[in-house]
């Protein structure tokens, strides 16, 4: 006798739909904010801050996800955040690069929280934290605030 057939068990991927259902706008555009304010006070520091976040949180959530990375991918990402902070320091005249460490981290919430999220709204949380900046120095510059960046003497 043929036994009763059973339906297969619901695939375990999540939905595209659903997944799309975890990335809140909100919460990228609040960092942006954020990092906005810090980025007139790190002089040029606040991009390699951005890049050095964003390595770190894509490494958080390689791990959280049980990724293992090969040492290749190990040691760029070592290299990446060395770079990332040596830069900030020149780029910041040291007491810039300091202050850029909060933007750091900022960075890596975002990707944290974009982990889960589509690819595309993944790129639009690092537009927006790279836009709003841009805009911040460009507002400070239309009011006619004195944004001069000099190294040496």
């Amino acid at each position: 006798m043929n036994a009763p057939s059973v339906p297969p068990p619901a695939s375990t991927a999540v939905a595209p739909e659903a997944r799309a259902g975890s990335f809140r706008l909100y919460r990228h555009v609040v960092i942006g904010l954020a990092i906005a304010l810090l980025a007139p006070f790190t002089a040029l520091a606040w991009p390699f801050a951005l890049l050095t976040g964003a390595v770190i949180g894509q490494d958080n959530v390689d791990r959280q996800r049980g990724i293992s990375q090969s040492a290749g991918v190990k040691i760029v990402r070592v290299l990446a955040v060395t770079g990332g902070v040596l830069a900030m320091m020149f780029f910041g005249a040291i007491i810039g690069g300091f202050i850029a460490l909060p933007i750091v981290g900022l960075a890596a919430i975002s990707e944290r929280a974009a982990a889960d999220a589509d690819p595309t709204d993944r790129i639009v949380a690092r537009l927006i934290l790279i836009v709003l900046p841009v805009l911040a120095y460009a507002a400070l510059i239309a009011t006619g605030a004195n944004v001069s960046i000099r190294f040496g003497s």
